[in-house]
Parts: C-alpha cells; structure tokens; sequence
C-alpha cells in the first residue's frame, strides 16, 4: 500500500505535471489571460511535449532505464537536452518581448535546472523534490496556509521518491535545498 501511494504521489508530483500546472497557475494569476495562455502554452510545447516525447523514445529504446531517467549516468544525456529547450525558450520569450518579469523568472528556473546538471557531475539531486520546493517556497509568497499545504505536498513527493527508492537522503536533501534556493530567488522577482 505505501509502494502504491508512493507511485501514485511520485506521479501527480512529477516535474512535468506539477511544474507546469505551477506555471499555468502563476501565469494566469499574474499576467493577462492572452499572456497567460501564450506562456502557458510556449512552455507546454517548447519544453514539456519535447522532454515527454524524448524521454519515451528513449526509454522504449532502452536508453533509459525509466521515464524519470532515475540513473545518474543517463541523466549525463538528458540535461544538455533540457537545457537547449530552456534556452530556447528564452530566445522565444525574449524574442517575443514578454515582461521582464517572465523572462526573469524563467532565467532562475533556467539557472536551477543547470545547477542540477553541475551537480549531476558528482551526485544525483532529485528533479522532484527540486522543483516541489522550488514551488514550496514561491507559494508561500501567496500566504501561510497555501504554503503549508504546498509544503505538505513537497514533502510527500520528497517521501514518495524515497519510498520507491529512486533516491537516496543525500540526493532528496540536494534537490529540496537547491530547488528551495533558486525559489526563494523566484520569489524576490
């Protein structure tokens, strides 16, 4: 039962899911409904669909252990491609003369997923629990409640991955303080 609540936590909480339901969200909570949709879905179809798609190639390839490229190794090759959409992204949002405030945003993003590929060097940080905190900490900027229930969810997707033993303490702790850093710098944009 835990193993299944795990998987199912794990899921919701995924990065792909939770983080772009995280930027739907503040997307149409602070900028017009136009932008909104127009960022909403740049990020869906310029960063999402593309790692979706080639994460699924590549695990029904056997390039990939799994959909969340669990190993550290394989991750070696998933970050230069994550990296190359987020720059594109920017070019896109810079190109299309957004609000700075998108654009910069989008750059403390940018600058976490790359320090986890730094880090990735030398030990594997969780993306969940990276980017679950990285949501923690700029919903707290909504109000306490919000936050504690965001917290909750954080940590039970840090949990989650424990459980299904896809990282050990040191890489859930890695990615809870590095996904809470680069929120808090989310937060003071």
């Amino acid at each position: 039962m835990r193993r299944k609540t795990a998987k199912i936590i794990s899921v919701i909480g995924h990065p792909l899911l939770f983080g772009n339901a995280y930027v739907i969200f503040m997307s149409f909570h602070n900028l017009e409904r136009e932008l909104a949709l127009m960022v909403s879905l740049l990020v869906i179809f310029l960063v999402a669909v593309p790692i979706i798609w080639n994460n699924y190639l590549k695990m029904k390839s056997g390039k990939y252990t799994n959909f969340d490229v669990s190993d550290r190794i394989q991750r070696k090759g998933f970050y230069p491609f994550a990296i190359s959409l987020f720059m594109v992204l920017l070019l896109v949002f810079w190109t299309l003369k957004f609000p700075r405030e998108v654009i910069l945003q989008t750059l403390v993003f940018f600058a976490m997923v790359l320090t986890m590929a730094l880090v990735n060097l030398r030990i594997k940080a969780s993306m969940h629990a990276g980017i679950a905190f990285y949501i923690v900490v700029n919903i707290f900027g909504f109000g306490f409640l919000p936050g504690l229930i965001t917290l909750a969810f954080g940590l039970a997707v840090t949990w989650s991955r424990w459980e299904m033993e896809r990282h050990s303490m040191k890489e859930l702790v890695f990615g809870t303080l590095i996904g809470s850093f680069f929120g808090a710098l989310g937060l003071m944009i």
